[in-house]
Parts: structure tokens; sequence; C-alpha cells
């Protein structure tokens, strides 16, 4: 089975490059998912992957205008890294026509074979070029989608107007329109199916997934730092929670706890000023998954604090929330309407929402002891090795793919 994978995701090699010289990094979440997904299917021996990136980066990221486009191979997938012109229209022109014409080229090549798109339809500029090339040549695709697109427009700063504003409702209008032309859909929960594939195409929810390697990783409880280190990884937005959790924090009476908080978001410069207040808080800023992850198995608790009321939570899964458990540290987090049921077994939760309510759970948990946390926590990550990794996942979506896709 060959498998074209579109999205904008690169190589270790080229990311690594791009995020050491964007002056704003990139956001990681989106990259760690996707590349778990296509390492999994490239474990199985009849599956051959080629990825079709789209650089991740914008003029936000960067002022470098141009791109080369580079091809590379990592264990057994090659990765086509279309070039990329930094402009707002041009640039989304070039885009489409590269990745139309490396499409055909690629259906082509593959003519012989079982063969499949999969593609990223948050990415719309190059998955649009990539859905026209397959049906000239008659090929099914599949969409994979990680969010709606319609609840993105609320990930911008309220009040934004002008042409960014203008460019998002765009963008939205394209994607809901492009979104229900699909062959079949990877959805990462129930709910998202009704919205996505009014048409009841096969779906298959697949919710996340964790790096099989990772069993590699001990979680040992004399490497543990010796404070109670409870951290945020993720974008540091007012929306998902960040703000209570912080104030939460600031009600916890226990003088050896730490709260660090990684990532990038509207509520930077408000953490800093925290910070001054109270001295147990540290932000990291932007740092390499790979040290996050590293910190996050020394810690004492990981948690997530979106907010379970929010429309948009049920039709996600957070990706942290599978970092964090196969850490083999404990997670605290809100009850998801998204989250299935079997998870609430290896998970902490708050008992409700509000500053005071959080505050109670960090102390309540903090205060636990440390041995009866590491067993929590390697509980967790026990269960998400053998029933989430990346190979186990990618097994379902081949087992889906070989199955139920057929050409509408």
């Amino acid at each position: 089975m060959d498998i074209l994978y579109v999205s904008k995701l690169c190589s270790k090699k080229k990311f690594e490059e791009i995020f050491i010289s964007c002056q704003i990094k990139p956001q990681q979440q989106a990259q760690k998912f996707h590349h778990l997904f296509v390492s999994g299917l490239a474990e199985h021996e009849d599956v051959q992957v080629t990825v079709m990136s789209d650089l991740p980066i914008s003029r936000v990221n960067t002022k470098r205008i141009w791109w080369c486009s580079s091809s590379e191979l990592e264990n057994k997938t090659v990765f086509k890294h279309l070039p990329h012109l930094n402009m707002a229209v041009i640039g989304h022109i070039i885009a489409f026509f590269t990745a139309f014409f490396t499409t055909a080229k690629w259906c082509v090549t593959n003519k012989k074979s079982k063969k499949y798109i999969i593609c990223d339809v948050l990415n719309l500029t190059i998955s649009v070029a990539a859905k026209a090339a397959a049906n000239l040549f008659g090929v099914n695709t599949v969409a994979i989608v990680t969010d709606i697109p319609s609840f993105m427009q609320g990930y911008t700063k309220e009040g934004e107007k002008g042409f960014k504003s203008a460019f998002i409702e765009l963008y939205t209008s394209l994607c809901n329109y492009f979104l229900k032309r699909y062959n079949a859909y990877i959805i990462l929960t129930e709910q998202m199916n009704r919205l996505v594939n009014p048409k009841g195409k096969p779906h298959i929810v697949i919710e996340g997934m964790v790096d099989v390697r990772m069993r590699e990783v001990s979680n040992l409880l004399e490497d543990k730092y010796q404070e109670k280190v409870v951290i945020y990884a993720g974008a540091l937005h007012e929306k998902y929670g960040v703000k209570k959790l912080i104030e939460a924090f600031m009600n916890v009476s226990l003088k050896d706890a730490r709260l660090w908080l990684f990532g990038s978001g509207e509520l930077e410069s408000e953490i800093r000023e925290y910070e001054k207040k109270d001295s147990r808080i540290k932000f990291w800023g932007m740092v390499p998954n790979k040290e996050v992850v590293e910190k996050e198995v020394k810690a004492t608790l990981l948690v997530n604090p979106r907010p379970s009321n929010e429309e948009f939570t049920k039709y996600s899964f957070p990706s942290k929330n599978m970092e964090y458990m196969v850490s083999g540290t404990p997670i605290l987090t809100t009850q998801l309407p998204g989250m299935p049921e079997e998870y609430y077994d290896f998970i902490f939760t708050f008992n409700g929402e509000s500053v005071d309510d959080m505050a109670i759970g960090l102390e309540k948990v903090l205060t636990m002891p440390r041995d009866e946390l590491h067993w929590f926590g390697d509980r967790a990550k026990k269960f998400v090795l053998e029933n989430k990794n990346n190979v186990v996942q990618a097994r379902k979506l081949y087992d889906f793919i070989s199955t139920y896709v057929c050409k509408y």
C-alpha cells in the first residue's frame, strides 16, 4: 500500500532547522501528532509513506522570503518539502500548483499499486490541491481532522479586525466546503462526525497516540525533582484555562510547590507579571519538545486546565494529555467531554473548574505520598503504551482504509 500524507509535517532534521532559525518558534504539537502517525504507518512492512509538506512557517515566524524544495528519507518515510514563498497571496498560489503537480506525479508513479491520499484538511491550500489531483486520477482521499475549522476563529484575539479577520472567515468557509468532499474521515472524537461528515461516509475515531519508543524511557522515583513541580505545556491562552490555573496555584499553600509553564500565547506578558508576584512560578517559553518531555518525566504532576464547558472541547482530545500520560508522571485535568471513559481510571480530575476548585485539586494531589503518585503515573503509562501507541493506532487506520474506504 502506498500512502501520500499531505500536511505541514517536516522531517525531524528540517523542523529542527526551522525551529532554530525562526525568531517566533513554530508550534510543535501538530508536528508531533502527525509524525507519530506517519512513523506508526511506516512500521508496517507493506506500507510506503510519502509525506508532501508545506513548511510550517509564515511571516509571523521569520522574515526569510524563500525556502527551496528538498527531499529526504527518514527511516522508511520519504519527505518531499515543497518550495515555500513566504508571502501571503502569491505564496499560496505557488503552494497550490506545486502541491497539485507533486501529487499528480506521485499518482502516476504509483499507478499500479493500491494507494490512498491522507490530507490534513486544516492545511487548506495543499490539501485542496492534492484532492484535485486525486480526483483527476481516481485516487481515494481520507481527511484527517484534528480541529473544527469554524472554531479556529476563536483562537485569534478578540476584537481583531481587518484583513486578518476577513482571511480567517474566508479560510473557514473554504475549509467547511471542501471538508465534506473526502471519501473517508479520521477524527478525534465521535462528536466530530456529525459536523465534518454529514453524509455518513466511513470514519474512524483515533483520539490520539503516544510514541512507542517511550517504553525505553524510565520514570524513576529517585530521579524526580525534590520540589513538587507542576508542569503545564501548551498554548498559553486564557481560553484554555491557563490564567485560572496560575491563580489557583498561587492559592496553594505548599512552599515547595513549583509551577512551570512551557509554550507561547497571549498570556506571556501576564505570566511574567505572575512570576514577580510568586517566586514559585517559572515561565520557560518555547522549548524543544524533547526537552519538555524530559522535564515532564522528572516532575511531580502534569496539569491540563482546559474548560469543559467550551463548545470546542466536545470536538477535541488534547494531544498533551497523551504526552502527559506516557511520561509516567500523573496527570490532573478537567473532565473533558471528548475524553472516552476508559481513560478516567488512569487520571486525576478537578472537582469543579473555578479557581478555588483548582487550588483544592492541586493541593490534594500534591500532598499525596510520592510513591503513591509514582505508582499512579506508572499505571497510566502502561495503559497508553499498550493500547494507544502509534504503531497500534496506525494499524487501526491501516485496517480501516483497507476494509472500508471506497470511492464515492
